[in-house]
């Protein structure tokens, strides 16, 4: 029975990646690690080892040619910062930014790098929404797993006690699977 279930999602897994290289409109989601200033300065307050979070992301992308894609990165970030006084314990982070890649070569492994902005939505801290950037870098394996590297940054003042303790960026490892939608009229045109 068991090799029955694995051989019946080793075939529908093949069927999606297949079919996910034909198509130029494509929905990425996967999981990410967080990672706040702090871990990365640990001349602010105490430093811990325990600061870190969590995430999930989805982005629906277009790739316009085989090195230029459009996206929208939708995004819900748990970062944790764990302070002495644990007053900080997660700031939950609702993403919504469009997002511009590039891809170095049209290998089966591609480097990509990548920008966007949009706004993060920061819940029971004040002010609630703020406007932010992500620059990017990753690979693409197959054009159906992408890893990447990014870099958080929203811009204004947060009001969290203890005050200064919460920097307004974080790292995010992710891992996203990609899989095909739809063509697009543009890539029906070229064929």
């Amino acid at each position: 029975m068991k090799l029955k279930s694995i051989v019946i999602s080793l075939v529908f897994f093949s069927t999606i990646t297949l079919s996910a290289q034909k198509k130029d409109i494509r929905l990425n989601f996967g999981f990410q690690v967080n990672m706040p200033e702090r871990f990365f300065n640990p001349e602010i307050g105490t430093f811990n080892e325990k600061n870190a979070g969590f995430g999930l992301h989805l982005m629906p992308t277009w790739n316009y040619t085989k090195r230029l894609s459009f996206g929208l990165n939708m995004e819900y970030a748990c970062v944790t910062e764990d302070y002495v006084t644990d007053v900080i314990d997660c700031a939950h982070i609702l993403s919504f930014s469009p997002t511009i890649s590039y891809h170095f070569t049209n290998w089966q492994i591609r480097p990509y790098i990548g920008y966007g902005t949009g706004i993060y939505h920061l819940t029971y801290y004040e002010p609630a929404i703020l406007f932010g950037v992500h620059p990017l870098v990753g690979f693409s394996f197959f054009d159906y797993l992408n890893l990447s590297l990014e870099y958080n940054k929203f811009f204004g003042n947060l009001n969290i006690k203890p005050e200064n303790e919460f920097g307004n960026y974080y790292v995010a490892i992710k891992a996203s699977f990609s899989v095909g939608v739809m063509r697009s009229e543009k890539q029906k045109q070229e064929k």
